[in-house]
């Protein structure tokens, strides 16, 4: 299934802000827990030290070079270190403390082996699989989504739309994404009489404006591919976490500013 998107018009609108990635990325955590898993050989106490005293870009892009090699390793030689340092990932450095480790690691394992991406629990185990495949796959969450979504939007650089995880910022909650898209393409919505607005209304008008879930990871990675090419140079265009944190980065700043700026209704 082919869907088409302007990847010149998104280019154009995200270069206004990459050139600032380095200051704009504040995703921070402490790796003290890291530290705690020392018997997997995955950071001494002196590098966390190191990386701590780092601005929050610079921090990120070292850490994702020291975990990337030891999660490629794990995952074919130590399974239990590889399930241990996967939810260090998902719980500890992404924050869903609430992540289900049975279902987390084989949702992992279905990506890898099988290339299945299901939507549910894609804002955990994307996570994952960027660390280990930064080239092929980036983390699917709600700032990611929103972000690109409203790129779409208001560029025009497409006619369907990235489904959105649930998230919890309050910000992009009170100008919720779906809303926006829905009220851009509201003769989607008209009907001819209230009884045609039933318990699946929105759901079976969604479907020509979202893409399927099922899917929507596999599309959401090519995209960044094609952007991340055009938006970076040398090896930056190699990686997609360069576009992702660009695109995370954004989200509950730039992009409601320019919502608020730009939208009305009469």
């Amino acid at each position: 299934m082919e869907f088409k998107f302007d990847i010149d018009k998104i280019v154009n609108h995200l270069q206004k802000y990459a050139e600032n990635l380095e200051d704009f990325y504040q995703w921070s955590v402490s790796l003290k827990s890291l530290e705690k898993l020392s018997n997997l050989g995955i950071i001494s106490k002196e590098k966390a030290l190191e990386l701590n005293d780092l601005k929050p870009y610079d921090k990120e892009i070292q850490l994702k070079s020291i975990v990337q090699p030891k999660l490629l390793d794990f995952y074919e030689n130590d399974f239990s270190a590889f399930v241990k340092l996967s939810m260090w990932i998902v719980r500890d450095w992404g924050g869903v403390r609430a992540a289900k480790q049975e279902d987390t690691i084989q949702t992992i394992k279905d990506v890898i082996e099988n290339e299945k991406t299901p939507f549910k629990r894609v804002a955990s185990y994307s996570k994952v699989c960027a660390f280990m495949f930064p080239e092929k796959y980036l983390i699917y969450d709600s700032r990611v989504a929103y972000s690109l979504n409203w790129i779409l939007l208001s560029q025009d650089a497409g006619e369907i739309y990235f489904p959105i995880p649930e998230g919890r910022n309050s910000k992009m909650s009170a100008f919720d994404m779906r809303v926006l898209i829905r009220l851009k393409h509201k003769e989607n919505y008209q009907v001819n009489s209230v009884s045609e607005i039933d318990k699946r209304f929105i759901l079976n008008r969604d479907k020509s404006l979202f893409i399927p879930q099922n899917i929507a990871y596999k599309k959401l990675s090519e995209l960044v591919k094609e952007i991340s090419k055009k938006l970076w140079k040398s090896a930056q265009a190699e990686k997609l976490y360069f576009t992702e944190m660009l695109l995370f980065s954004i989200a509950d700043s730039f992009v409601i500013e320019e919502i608020v700026n730009q939208i009305s209704l009469k």
